[in-house]
């Protein structure tokens, strides 16, 4: 006399089933969280020079921003050599650029130490999921954008190889 419910086989084969999608959910979970977290910092990145130029624009006051590394420091003048940062902020992902040293904001809130090509600030690691995970500044604007490592193998952080959106 057969009674209603699952054989052990049925439910082995429905547990198995429900262990191989939570498997690729994880997979795909971690890969979202990753492309979240780069571009939630180079939008954090993005937002803080912004704010540093405002400040010097308001102020009447040049400003110094470093970036180096994972290490984000902000200066409430262009003299940064034995004085302490006004602010730190440490990076959860290493960045570079294609001109390092500080990052100088005069009195009305321009770069003033800035290449006619703009400055690049990348990733340093290079293929990434995030559709967001460079900067490109110039000397009146700081755009966003994304760093395509062109087809000769050069890997350098310009802003010739970032598209700015």
């Amino acid at each position: 006399m057969r009674e209603r419910g699952f054989t052990i086989v049925e439910l082995i084969v429905a547990m198995v089933i429900i262990s191989v999608l939570l498997t690729l959910a994880m997979i795909q979970f971690n890969s979202y969280t990753r492309k979240s977290q780069i571009e939630s910092q180079m939008r954090m990145i993005y937002a803080d020079l912004a704010e540093v130029r405002v400040k010097s624009l308001f102020q009447k006051r040049p400003r110094a921003v470093i970036i180096s590394g994972s290490q984000f420091s902000f200066y409430s003048s262009t003299v940064t050599s034995g004085i302490p940062p006004v602010a730190r902020k440490t990076l959860s992902y290493g960045v570079r650029s294609n001109d390092e040293g500080q990052i100088d904001f005069d009195a009305n809130g321009f770069l003033s130490n800035i290449d006619s090509g703009g400055r690049g600030i990348c990733l340093t690691m290079g293929s990434n999921p995030a559709t967001v995970d460079s900067l490109v500044l110039s000397t009146t604007r700081i755009h966003l954008g994304k760093w395509e490592m062109p087809e000769g193998g050069d890997d350098d952080c310009t802003s010739d190889n970032i598209k700015q959106q």
